[in-house]
């Protein structure tokens, strides 16, 4: 049990980065019955602090007195070494790649590993890209949200999809891909559409959105307030919805 316990202070005190969240899977290649008794030791100690079952950060004195966790950070270990990849979403994700200038309160994050939510933490359930990373699994989110992003318009969203593409901060056929795939979740209608239409507009190849209007039901259609930013959309039965471009 002692040697546990100091593998366990050794790990954390070389890791520098104090926002870290520690739970049990930290450290897989010790028991995790030692683990977790190693850990009520420690926490006693006053070396770790205790967030929630299994989850614990190390308290350091600042100017300001002792800090407490990052709930971000927490929010990220209960995913992180469940499923094969996660990312932020929502309005804080569509910020990180310039869709908003807002922020939220509310925490969301996309995983292919199902968590439940807790506070202001929200968690997603979607499907890893293929051929892509983190970038790809927002834009494909973003068109999903993409008439209720504040302080935007569906417009600017589209437009900027394409410039991101144009500067390869986001890769097209992997977007494509991703929209075809079948395995669930499956993506929206919507997803699909736009997605085709921007394909379109930049030549990708010709069997690749075969395949993905194969996904999509000939009569659906997409209602969104696109105004000149994608010259394809009528391929692709999207029609210019009625009202305030939002």
């Amino acid at each position: 049990m002692i040697s546990v316990k100091r593998e366990i202070q050794r790990k954390i005190n070389l890791n520098k980065d104090y926002t870290h969240i520690w739970s049990i899977d930290d450290f897989n290649n010790l028991s995790r019955i030692s683990v977790q008794k190693a850990f009520s030791i420690l926490e006693k100690e006053h070396f770790i602090k205790r967030i929630k079952r299994g989850f614990y950060y190390r308290p350091i004195k600042t100017v300001l007195g002792m800090n407490s966790f990052d709930k971000h950070q927490f929010a990220i270990a209960k995913i992180r070494n469940k499923g094969s990849f996660y990312c932020y979403s929502g309005i804080n994700g569509y910020n990180m790649l310039g869709f908003t200038t807002q922020m939220s309160n509310i925490i969301t994050l996309a995983s292919d590993y199902k968590c439940r939510n807790f506070d202001n933490v929200v968690y997603i359930y979607r499907k890893k890209v293929i051929d892509g990373g983190n970038a790809e699994r927002i834009v494909l989110d973003l068109i999903n949200d993409i008439k209720i992003i504040p302080d935007t318009t569906v417009e600017f969203s589209i437009l900027h999809i394409k410039e991101l593409i144009k500067n390869k901060k986001v890769n097209l056929i992997s977007l494509i891909k991703t929209a075809i795939d079948k395995k669930i979740p499956i993506e929206t209608p919507r997803v699909k559409a736009v997605v085709g239409a921007i394909g379109e507009e930049f030549n990708a190849d010709e069997k690749l959105l075969n395949k993905l209007k194969q996904t999509i039901n000939p009569t659906t259609k997409i209602f969104l307030n696109i105004g000149n930013s994608l010259p394809k959309a009528g391929n692709w039965n999207i029609v210019e919805e009625k009202g305030e471009n939002k």
